[in-house]
């Protein structure tokens, strides 16, 4: 009888194909954001966002905070490598990708250990990514650090769609929460806005429901996913990055959702949950 293990390996699910489409999206979302940032002329960025209803005096935060926070959507890298590996590699499966993330974040913590103890890994770091730091990292591990340690947990501990789901929660719904927070932000909850929670909330919705289409009650993951993800990044304490928070807060929501109402999300065929 013909092992048909192989091909199912190499045979795309939809999950794959609806995250694909969500990866897509970003990308080109965030790539007309950067090239409006970083290239138009300041007269154009101003007019673009005074269009968009933001007030003249929060226009340079929020210029500040598009290149800020648009340089950390690289950090989708990390789900992109994730589903070309589970589904088009042998090696790079859920335990592959966590140890190669183990890996990665050890690196990073050793060059972010040497930016804060030696001068001249610290002024070669300030020189060239000086302008991504806020004031609070320049003395204090980055948030960057944090964002590897949870998205290597999420990889480990969750199954591929609730990890993937995650992690973009974090980039697009703390981005969001950010960006219309800054720019357009009034009613105050704390140091957040209410108008930034609710942007977050949305994106967040808007993307599990396009990974979770295919899962029955999918509608309930995403729902409670992206209520908790934006419930984190509202009221996520100061001693905790919500770089680490938000990927392993709202991912546990949705692993005791699905345990809880009985959902059974598929996983990438031919590959088997860590045990």
């Amino acid at each position: 009888m013909e092992d048909t293990s192989i091909h199912n390996h190499n045979k795309p699910t939809y999950f794959v194909f609806s995250t694909w489409w969500v990866l897509a999206i970003l990308g080109t979302v965030v790539l007309c954001i950067l090239y409006v940032a970083n290239t138009s002329a300041k007269k154009t960025v101003h007019a673009v966002l005074r269009g968009f209803g933001v007030s003249v005096r929060r226009i340079p935060r929020v210029v500040k905070e598009l290149q800020r926070k648009g340089f950390h959507f690289t950090g989708a890298l990390i789900p992109i490598i994730y589903l070309i590996g589970l589904n088009w590699t042998t090696f790079l499966d859920q335990r592959g990708t966590s140890f190669l993330l183990f890996g990665i974040t050890f690196c990073y913590f050793v060059w972010d250990f040497l930016r804060l103890y030696n001068t001249t890994v610290r002024r070669i770091y300030e020189e060239r990514f000086g302008f991504l730091l806020r004031d609070k990292e320049r003395n204090a591990f980055t948030g960057t650090l944090f964002y590897f340690i949870g998205a290597t947990i999420s990889v480990f501990c969750f199954s591929p769609p609730v990890a993937v789901a995650g992690i973009l929660f974090l980039i697009v719904g703390d981005f969001m929460a950010a960006l219309v927070g800054i720019s357009i932000g009034k009613i105050k909850i704390g140091k957040k806005s209410l108008e930034g929670s609710v942007a977050c909330f949305i994106s967040c919705f808007i993307i599990s429901l396009l990974i979770f289409w295919h899962v029955p009650l999918g509608e309930q993951l995403a729902f409670w996913g992206s209520l908790t993800a934006t419930v984190t990044e509202l009221l996520n304490p100061p001693w905790v990055d919500d770089n680490l928070s938000i990927p392993v807060i709202s991912g546990i929501a949705m692993h005791l959702i699905a345990i809880r109402l009985g959902i059974t999300i598929p996983e990438i065929e031919g590959v088997q949950p860590i045990s």
